[in-house]
């Protein structure tokens, strides 16, 4: 078995256990009024946009949650060319609006189009 395997068959056993502790006589799973419940309710992690100079000249970003980067952008997405942001304020409007969009929607990889670069009128896009 992998550890990966192990891992679950032991939180299944530990469920198991758990829930027959719980069990009144006729065998259903009560909560007494003074039992509490045990959650463990993860916070949700910074997203945060990091404007960087690219070399060779231009910008780019990188969003980071918590301290991981999970997009390294150093190019102008969507459009034909390998063109980098003009400014550091382009670079950022642009990787502001898709960690917005990640908070909101959940994604890992929000979508943008040519028509949202154009509206946040960023240098380069025609």
């Amino acid at each position: 078995m992998t550890t990966k395997q192990i891992a679950i068959v032991a939180l299944l056993a530990t469920g198991v256990i758990a829930c027959q502790e719980k069990k009144g006589h006729s065998g259903e799973n009560r909560l007494k009024s003074n039992d509490t419940i045990n959650t463990t309710v993860m916070p949700e992690e910074d997203i945060t946009v990091v404007p960087f100079q690219v070399e060779g000249g231009g910008w780019g970003f990188d969003i980071k949650i918590g301290a991981k980067t999970r997009i390294h952008q150093e190019l102008i997405p969507v459009i034909l060319g390998r063109k980098t942001f003009a400014t550091r304020e382009d670079a950022l409007k642009v990787g502001e609006n898709l960690a917005q969009k990640m908070r909101t929607q959940h994604t890992g990889f929000p979508d943008l189009t040519r028509q949202e670069l154009l509206d946040m009128h960023i240098a380069g896009v025609e």
